[in-house]
């Protein structure tokens, strides 16, 4: 019996395989190719103008309010798409901004804090002085509320 995986790796790969082994590479291979943006990043679509795969132009779509970040990683991104390839594959990154969190599996878990493990991670703990330090907890434990 074969695993879902598998069975949908078979299916895109051959629907993926008449745009070109480049997108296929980017779309695949996205996390690590976009490094720390990969959460907040999807490739959307890989144009290529009349030198095929060639000076292509991608489109990512960007969780809202990063557009500025990505922004300033467009050389990274396009640096680590095309050490990929050993040539300019990706000459131009176009970002649409889109709430893309519904795209992920978001975790979270219920955050447990006790007063004891809140009160051995203070940066009030390296002052010598016990008023100064009692003082300094209770604004930290405050702040952290």
């Amino acid at each position: 019996m074969k695993s879902l995986l598998k069975i949908t790796e078979n299916i895109v790969e051959k629907n993926l395989s008449r745009l070109g082994s480049i997108q296929n590479h980017i779309f695949f291979n996205w996390a690590h190719i976009a490094g720390q943006y990969a959460d907040i990043t999807i490739p959307h679509k890989i144009k290529f103008g009349r030198k095929k795969n060639i000076d292509g132009q991608i489109t990512i779509k960007v969780q809202n309010g990063f557009g500025l970040e990505v922004q300033y990683a467009i050389p990274l991104l396009l640096d680590q798409i095309n050490a990929r390839f050993g040539f300019k594959a990706i000459s131009k990154i176009k970002i649409i901004q889109a709430d893309i969190q519904n795209n992920f599996e978001i975790k979270k878990e219920p955050i447990k804090r006790t007063l004891e493990n809140t009160l051995e991670n203070l940066e009030s703990n390296i002052l010598p002085d016990s008023e100064l330090k009692l003082a300094m907890q209770e604004f930290e434990i405050s702040r952290k509320k």
